[in-house]
């Protein structure tokens, strides 16, 4: 033990830039996620926002009927941007399985083979 502490940092530096690996990945991986759950709050947002404009206009008994029949167009847009959304999710939960693997597999190669 005392070796180790006399030799200083040089071996632990193959830890050090394992974790700083996988620490930059973590890093990528939850800003792409924000990014991700931001964009589809925003279109909600807007959807909402816009949904709300258009209801505020109604002031006679055919444009709430005007406005209740759009409603359907609405859930139907909705309904395909959330399996959209859902699909998008997918992608990023696949991806970053596979990054995380070759972190991880580079990480371990590393830290075996001291290169």
């Amino acid at each position: 033990m005392n070796e180790l502490l006399a030799s200083g940092p040089a071996p632990l530096k193959p830890w050090i830039t394992s974790l700083t690996r996988t620490n930059q990945f973590a890093a990528g991986q939850l800003e792409k996620w924000a990014t991700l759950q931001m964009d589809k709050l925003r279109s909600y947002v807007d959807l909402g926002v816009a949904q709300a404009k258009v209801a505020f206009k109604v002031s006679d008994p055919h444009s709430l009927y005007d406005f209740v029949d759009s409603q359907f167009a609405v859930c139907s847009f909705v309904g395909h941007r959330i399996v959209d959304d859902g699909r998008a999710l997918v992608d990023w939960s696949n991806d970053c399985a596979i990054q995380a693997h070759r972190v991880g597999r580079a990480n371990m190669l590393s830290l075996l083979f001291k290169d």
